[in-house]
């Protein structure tokens, strides 16, 4: 599932398509360092990744597994030691946001990875002009060119900001398996 295509972020710097092989290798690059800055923000996966986890505990109906949200489990297999369960299983899973599933979610994640892709020094660069333009008038035939749009200043055609995508944030606690210590069962204090 692509969420913006390399040609989409060549409409926006007005960039003449059919796009090379090198163009759309630096394009494609811009638009997974935006998905990357997207991943550590939500600290979880932008789009629904296809994980393998090893040793995991079955809890009632679900699986005590990593990465969270869920969007299904594909497969769980016992593993074995010796030829006897070990309790444990190998279980396949599609985890992270759905932007399918999530419309706000998606055309947010979306202008977000357009935008940012489209704004990267080294990809305005490959547009016609090398620039981008601050402000267009039409009676007066004038342009003004910036190299440098502010992400979320409101300008026409400036990035959103990642704080555009935190209505989505994961965030989670995870206490590993086993009982924690009491907090007053130590005997020595600092």
């Amino acid at each position: 599932m692509a969420v913006v295509t390399p040609e989409e972020v060549a409409v926006r710097i007005s960039l003449a398509r059919p796009l090379t092989p090198e163009q759309r290798a630096v394009i494609q690059d811009a638009i997974d360092d935006a998905l990357a800055t997207v991943t550590a923000h939500l600290h979880t996966f932008p789009v629904p990744r296809l994980i393998t986890e090893h040793g995991v505990l079955r809890q009632g109906d679900s699986w005590a597994v990593k990465r969270h949200p869920i969007v299904e489990i594909v497969s769980a297999t016992a593993e074995t030691s010796s030829g006897e369960p070990t309790g444990r299983y190998t279980v396949v899973y599609r985890a992270g946001l759905d932007p399918d599933a999530d419309p706000d979610y998606g055309a947010a994640l979306r202008r977000y990875v357009l935008g940012h892709a489209a704004a990267m020094p080294h990809i305005v660069q490959l547009s016609p002009n090398g620039r981008r333009v601050k402000s267009a008038s039409l009676e007066g035939q004038s342009v003004t060119y910036t190299d440098d749009p502010q992400a979320g200043s409101g300008a026409a055609g400036a990035p959103p900001t990642l704080t555009s995508l935190s209505y989505w944030r994961v965030l989670s606690v995870h206490q590993p398996d086993g009982i924690a210590p009491h907090p007053l069962g130590y005997t020595s204090w600092p």
